[in-house]
Parts: C-alpha cells; structure tokens; sequence
C-alpha cells in the first residue's frame, strides 16, 4: 500500500493569501465568490488552520487563475510531501493530468 501525502496547511494558506493579494480581491469579495457565511472561513484556510473543501478550491483556482501546484505547492513547483515514494509521484501526475482536463471540461462548458 502507498503512504498518502502529508500537505503543510500553513503554506498552502500563505499561497492562498499571496495569489489573493496578486489579484487584489478583498477577503469579502473571497466570501462572496464562495457563498460563505462569514469571512473567518477565509482566514481560517489563509492562516493554515484549516483546508479549504475541494469544491472551494477548485472554484478559488478559477478566480485566482492558479492550477493546484500553485495552491499546493507556490513556487516550489514541486509537491511539498512527506514519506512520498514513487508510487506517490505518479499518482499526483496523475491527479494533475485529471484536474486539467477537468478544468478544460469546466470551461467549454461554463455559460
């Protein structure tokens, strides 16, 4: 059996607050962009305290125009795992090859 990857909560909300700010969006417009209740869920997933669903991520890579490498791993370009093993590396080629011809399906068939 392959060990499952271990993300760093605190980077991927440092990345989340950094493509956020690039794009000067407030926390609100964030709030309102995902239909939250209150802008605490925002800073919770910036500050690295919790995960954002995967629903929310998708829709924040949409509005940041970021791919999950950038959410995932900023500017490393690589994933930032613990104990990976091969196994594990082709899997998350393989979930990238997957999100991307998701977000291409996203696309064509969004309006």
């Amino acid at each position: 059996m392959i060990n499952r990857p271990k993300y760093d909560a605190k980077l991927i909300g440092r990345n989340l607050k950094r493509l956020r700010l690039a794009k000067k969006i407030t926390v609100e417009e964030v709030r309102r962009y995902l239909q939250l209740g209150s802008v605490q869920a925002v800073y919770k997933y910036e500050e690295g305290r919790s995960y954002p669903p995967a629903d929310a991520i998708f829709a924040l890579m949409q509005l940041y125009e970021a791919d999950l490498y950038d959410i995932v791993c900023g500017c490393e370009r690589n994933p930032k795992v613990i104990s990976a093993d091969l196994a594990v590396k082709k899997q998350l080629r393989r979930f990238k090859r997957d999100l991307r011809c998701y977000m291409k399906y996203i696309v064509r068939n969004a309006g």
